[in-house]
């Protein structure tokens, strides 16, 4: 259940990392520009960095439990406005 966690919370914070990287690649397979909004390519980052989670723990043999994989990934994307509401930062960039 930690190892699903922990996998989920790595593809969250792993997002802003590998978004640029996604876009590059699905523009390059269909050779023109991609008309998707930004927040649309963050979703697809994160579902497509979920689906290697998930493989990587059928891989280690930690299956079956999505639930934990989801709320790491939720907290792994989040980290920085639930950290800065936390300490109660208000400013806009966290």
């Amino acid at each position: 259940m930690i190892f699903t966690f922990l996998l989920g919370v790595a593809a969250g914070v792993l997002v802003p990392i590998a978004e640029p990287r996604v876009r590059a690649a699905m523009e390059s397979i269909a050779m023109r520009k991609i008309e998707i909004k930004d927040t649309e390519f963050d979703i697809l980052t994160l579902l497509l960095l979920m689906l290697v989670a998930a493989f990587l723990a059928a891989v280690f043999g930690a299956t079956g439990m999505a639930f934990p994989m989801v709320l790491g990934a939720m907290l792994g994307l989040f980290h920085k406005p639930i950290l800065a509401a936390i300490k109660g930062d208000k400013g806009e960039d966290a």
